[in-house]
C-alpha cells in the first residue's frame, strides 16, 4: 500500500492507520474483504467490516469518524472549493487572501471585485460547500454507530440563506454562533438509520421548517447585537467607523534626563550627542546610554533620548519591570505621581529618582490637521487594528494633539510582541465603541 496515499488522505482506513488503532495489512484485509461483499451483493462499510473481524472496537471507528468529519469540515474552505472547481489558481488565491486579511471583506466578493470569478461560479462554489459540510456531518451515520440529529441538517440547510437575507456577518465565529443559539432553542430528533434518514428530513422539515427558520431568525438578530470584536470591526467598515491608518513603532526601554541628571551622570556642562533624530519634530536618540538598577536586577544600555526635559522619567515594559523587582504602572507621559523610583548609573555619577518609572500608555500623536481627519479631539480615545501574524485589537489607544507632531502610534515591546508585528508597521485606526 502507497505510504503516500495513506499520509495525503483523509479516509477511514488511512485515519486509524495513522492513529496506530489499525496496522496495514489489518487494513488490507478489511478492504479486501469489502470487495469480496460487494461481489455478493452485501453491501458493507469499512468501519462495520472492521469491527466484524475484530481488528477495531465500534467505540474506535466512532471517534475515528468523526476525526475524519472534523478534518473535512476543516478542509472545506471556499477557496479550496473555488480551486478545485478550477475557477480560481492558486496564484490568484494566494493575492486574495492578502487582500481578505487587509479589508476583511469575503473572499467571494473579492474575487467578483477583481473579476477573477463571476458571482455564478461563487453561488455554485458555496452550494458545493454547503453540500460537503452536510455530507460530511452525516458520515459518522454511514457505519450505524452514531445517530445524527435531523433538526441540526435542517437548520444547516437554511442558516446561510437566513444570514444573508439579514445581512448578518458570516464570518466562521459569527455562524458558530448563530447556529449554536438556533440549535439550543430547537428539541433535537435523532436518527441512527440511514435509510430513515431521508424520509426524517422530509418529514420534519414539513413540519418544523416555520419554527426552525423563526429560531435563526433570532439567533441572528442576537448575534448581530452582541458580535464579536472581530465583527464589529467588518461592521465599522461597511458604516464608515474606520478612521484612518497610522504607522505605528515600537518603543523599546528608554529615558528622558533633566539637564541636572544629565550633568550628575555625565559630568558638569555635559551635553547630549545626537546619535539619529526621531520622527516626532526636535527628538532624538542621542548616543549616551545608562544602567537601571531595581531591588531584584540591573539592566544596561538604556538609551537616552534628548532633548533635556524639566523631569527625568523612564519608560520601561511589563517585562522589565520583572527583571528589575519593581512595580510600574500604566501612565501617560509627564503624570509621574505615585509612580515608582529606580537607581540610575552613568559614566560619572549614580542618582536615585524617587519616582518617575513609567509603563507609557499607548498613544497616538497628532497634529490638529490630523485631528480634524481622524474626526478626534484630544486626549479621546480610540481602537488601533494591528495587523500582525497574531491580529490584535488595541483599545484605549490615547490621542495627543499639539501643534508640532508627527502622526505616529507608539506601543512597547510587550504589547508589539503579543501582536507580532515589526519594529515598524501600519495600524488601522477605528472609533471607540
Amino acid at each position: 500500500m502507497n505510504e503516500n496515499i495513506i499520509n495525503g488522505s483523509d479516509r477511514l482506513g488511512a485515519v486509524l492507520t495513522l492513529e496506530k488503532n489499525l496496522s496495514k495489512d489489518q487494513l488490507k484485509n478489511a478492504l479486501q474483504n469489502q470487495k469480496e461483499y460487494q461481489k455478493v451483493s452485501i453491501p458493507s462499510r469499512l468501519g462495520e467490516v472492521l469491527v466484524e473481524s475484530g481488528a477495531c472496537s465500534a467505540t474506535i471507528v466512532s471517534e475515528a469518524l468523526h476525526k475524519q468529519r472534523d478534518r473535512q469540515l476543516k478542509s472545506n474552505t471556499i477557496g479550496s472549493v473555488l480551486m478545485e472547481m478550477g475557477f480560481v489558481t492558486k496564484s490568484q488565491l494566494e493575492n486574495v487572501m492578502k487582500t481578505h486579511l487587509d479589508i476583511l471583506a469575503p473572499i467571494g466578493e473579492i474575487l467578483v471585485d477583481q473579476e477573477i470569478c463571476s458571482q455564478e461560479q461563487i453561488e455554485k462554489a458555496l452550494h458545493f460547500q454547503f453540500m460537503r459540510r452536510l455530507s460530511a456531518i452525516r458520515r459518522p451515520l454511514s457505519s450505524f454507530f452514531d445517530p445524527v440529529n435531523v433538526i441540526e441538517l435542517l437548520v444547516e440547510e437554511s442558516i446561510d440563506e437566513l444570514i444573508h437575507q439579514l445581512g448578518s456577518c458570516d464570518c466562521d465565529q459569527c455562524r458558530a454562533n448563530i447556529l449554536a443559539i438556533s440549535l439550543n432553542g430547537l428539541a433535537p430528533r435523532y436518527v441512527s438509520d440511514m435509510q430513515l434518514l431521508i424520509g426524517q428530513m422530509s418529514s420534519f422539515r414539513e413540519e418544523y421548517d416555520a419554527l426552525i427558520r423563526e429560531r435563526i431568525c433570532k439567533a441572528i438578530e442576537q448575534v448581530k447585537n452582541y458580535p464579536k470584536l472581530s465583527c464589529r470591526i467588518t461592521a465599522g467598515k461597511e458604516n464608515g467607523e474606520i478612521l484612518g491608518s497610522v504607522n505605528v513603532l515600537l518603543s523599546n526601554r528608554h529615558i528622558h534626563l533633566s539637564r541636572e541628571h544629565i550633568e550628575q551622570l555625565f559630568g558638569h556642562g555635559y551635553e547630549l550627542s545626537k546619535w539619529k533624530d526621531l520622527i516626532q519634530p526636535g527628538q532624538y536618540a542621542a548616543v549616551e546610554t545608562v544602567a537601571l538598577t531595581g531591588p531584584k536586577s540591573s539592566i544596561g544600555k538604556v538609551r537616552v533620548l534628548g532633548p533635556p526635559r524639566s523631569e527625568s522619567q523612564v519608560e520601561i515594559s511589563g517585562t522589565d519591570q520583572f527583571i528589575l523587582g519593581v512595580y510600574v504602572p500604566v501612565r501617560e507621559s509627564g503624570q509621574l505621581q505615585d509612580t515608582p523610583g529606580i537607581d540610575i548609573s552613568g559614566p560619572n555619577g549614580k542618582i536615585s529618582l524617587k519616582n518617575g518609572v513609567i509603563r507609557a500608555w499607548r498613544h497616538i500623536h497628532m497634529t490638529q490637521d490630523d485631528g480634524i481627519e481622524f474626526k478626534v479631539k484630544n486626549r479621546e480615545t480610540v481602537n488601533v487594528r494591528l495587523p500582525g501574524d497574531r491580529t490584535t485589537i488595541l483599545e484605549n489607544v490615547l490621542v495627543r494633539i499639539t501643534g508640532s507632531s508627527a502622526l505616529e502610534m507608539h506601543i512597547d515591546t510587550d504589547e508589539a510582541n503579543a501582536a507580532g508585528v515589526e519594529m515598524e508597521s501600519n495600524g488601522e485606526v477605528l472609533a471607540s465603541y
